[in-house]
């Protein structure tokens, strides 16, 4: 894992002086959607990195947490001064760059998240315990927390007009991979269980269902039903490079310190 050694809105004089502080935050490799097609595996991705992304969730009410209407986050990027593995385990930061996402950019940003989450771990050898366990959390049919959480914010009929088209279409566009990729996550998990887990499978196929037609009924797009066995879900809009143009961040890393 990456670290970054932080000295920003620190109150000195609040401070014991008695004390020894250190601030410190967690950081992952930040690329662009160009430099992520020339680094394909998790060895280039985590080798020669100077630049690195680390997230504030904020509200403008002041609280760190609010609803999914109220919820923004701040991405900061940092260059170093030299590129990890380095001869130190600490390189001064020579740059920064602040990116606010509004609510409906903080729900794609995290839809997408789920997206690229399901797609790797679906990939062979698949851990089919991470699987069930990624799976459940993505299709639990639950109004107030989820993926429907942010449907109902940002895609009901009702509020739908006070977003940005081009933001509420990316966000449809995002639902729809989400939806195809966990049905490719359910074949995956069909294919790999164990006779005593067939029941769990079924209850698993049934609560994604249960989403598609929740999502069918809210949207009322009929391209959100649950997807057939033999459906190819491989022609969607090219969301993932909406979410690199967001985040551009990648979920893997090694072991280094950055020091502000």
């Amino acid at each position: 894992m990456f670290y970054l050694i932080l000295y920003l809105n620190v109150k000195v004089d609040e401070l014991d002086a008695k004390l020894a502080f250190i601030q410190v935050t967690h950081v992952i490799p930040f690329f662009t959607k160009d430099e992520l097609d020339q680094r394909l595996n998790e060895f280039e991705q985590n080798h020669d990195v100077d630049t690195f992304m680390y997230e504030t969730p904020f509200t403008k009410s002041g609280a760190a947490r609010g609803s999914v209407e109220d919820q923004w986050k701040r991405k900061t990027v940092i260059k170093t001064q030299y590129s990890f593995p380095y001869v130190l385990k600490r390189i001064p930061v020579k740059s920064r760059e602040i990116i606010e996402l509004s609510p409906i950019e903080v729900a794609i940003d995290e839809m997408q998240s789920k997206v690229s989450e399901l797609e790797e771990i679906i990939l062979p050898p698949a851990d089919v315990k991470k699987l069930q366990l990624r799976l459940q959390g993505s299709v639990a049919v639950t109004v107030n927390a989820g993926p429907l959480a942010y449907a109902h914010a940002f895609l009901d009929a009702k509020v739908i007009n006070n977003f940005s088209l081009d933001r509420v279409e990316d966000l449809k566009d995002v639902f729809r991979d989400f939806i195809g990729v966990c049905h490719k996550a359910l074949c995956v998990n069909e294919r790999m269980i164990s006779a005593d887990q067939k029941e769990y499978h079924h209850a698993l196929k049934e609560n994604y269902e249960k989403l598609c037609q929740a999502l069918s009924e809210l949207l009322q797009d009929e391209s959100f039903q649950p997807l057939s066995d033999d459906a190819d879900t491989a022609a969607q809009r090219n969301s993932m490079a909406l979410f690199n143009a967001i985040s551009g961040a990648s979920h893997n890393s090694s072991f280094g310190f950055a020091v502000y």
